[in-house]
């Protein structure tokens, strides 16, 4: 089953495919006047060509219109920007959006607490650092560029983002 838990206090995005935790992506929330509403809700209306404020996919969770959607401005991620949205960058919006049927459950709370961490067989996690190229993190886990690319299907390398999760294969690097 698949399932969406944003912790608000986190600015982090939990996905869930087939109840195991996919991937753990950072997120801008609501401005404190316009906050991301605590609760459960579920998805109903998804775009895959939202107004350009909206970045590049459009995922609505309350009547209300607040949504899951990308941003073109990838510097309010991690930050209370929005006006009760949650927002993430385009190239994760995009990556969950085809994973995430209509009816999927979306579960927002308040919570201190570790980073979950996905337990995917043969595969390390790496969260992205500032500085950090796909070259630099390729060659730290004695894989190629491209092997890096292709296993976490980085749309924009040129364009690593910090906080971003990576999966290294674990089986390059004995």
């Amino acid at each position: 089953m698949t399932r969406i838990e944003i912790n608000r206090k986190m600015k982090k995005l939990n996905f869930y495919l087939q109840g195991q935790l996919y991937k753990t992506y950072p997120i801008a929330i609501g401005k404190p006047e316009t906050p991301t509403p605590l609760g459960e809700f579920a998805i109903y209306e998804k775009n895959p060509r939202p107004h350009p404020s909206l970045g590049t996919r459009w995922m609505a969770f309350t009547y209300q219109r607040h949504g899951i959607h990308g941003t073109f401005n990838p510097w309010t991620i991690n930050t209370a920007a929005t006006a009760g949205c949650v927002r993430m960058y385009n190239e994760d919006v995009e990556e969950i959006y085809p994973l995430t049927p209509i009816g999927t459950p979306v579960i927002i709370y308040d919570r201190e607490e570790k980073i979950k961490i996905p337990e995917h067989a043969d595969k390390e996690i790496y969260f992205v650092r500032p500085g950090d190229t796909v070259e630099k993190i390729a060659k730290r886990f004695r894989i190629t560029p491209q092997e890096l690319i292709e296993f976490n299907k980085i749309k924009y390398p040129s364009y690593l983002h910090p906080g971003k999760m990576l999966l290294i294969p674990k089986y390059k690097r004995s």
